[in-house]
């Protein structure tokens, strides 16, 4: 019995230090600006649609807090800033579920939320890939839907660094 709560609190404690911790100054060699696309899922045509997207990164005065700004040179009304904070296990309200950082400063960073997607607004879980790797940063949005076991690929960005 000694053996196997032993094994029970190594199998935890393993699955903690695997869930590493961020912050955001982990995340600080994705700063500058960024270009490129979004390729998004069209719900109602079933086809994929591509436009022109760029992605200004920065961090809040205090490094405490990550500032995404979002611009679409042809559809600049779609344009939007959001800022996130890491607050423990949580990018902004985002469950983290991996975080693995090189020594050269590239990053994956994974995230979890419940929440809706679709025309039609149906639960879903809804996972963030966040990867930087040298000149290459991509932003990956995946949904399950409720009652499935299938991930669909919602939308991704791909951008280089505008040097």
């Amino acid at each position: 019995m000694k053996k196997y709560i032993l094994f029970i609190l190594f199998i935890l404690n393993w699955g903690y230090s695997n869930a590493q911790r961020v912050t955001i100054t982990d995340l600080s060699n994705s700063v500058g600006s960024w270009e490129g696309k979004l390729t998004y899922l069209d719900y109602t045509s079933g086809k994929p649609y591509t436009m022109l997207a760029n992605i200004k990164i920065s961090l809040t005065a205090d490094n405490k807090g990550y500032i995404m700004s979002y611009e679409y040179p042809k559809e600049p009304q779609a344009n939007a800033k959001d800022t996130t904070y890491v607050n423990d296990k949580l990018f902004g309200k985002d469950k983290i579920v991996e975080f693995k950082k090189a020594a050269d400063g590239a990053f994956t960073l994974v995230t979890e939320i419940a929440g809706e997607d679709g025309n039609d607004h149906k639960k879903a879980i809804l996972r963030h890939t966040y990867t930087l790797k040298s000149n290459n940063y991509s932003v990956v949005k995946d949904v399950k839907f409720d009652g499935t076991d299938v991930w669909i690929k919602r939308n991704e960005y791909q951008l280089v660094k505008d040097e």
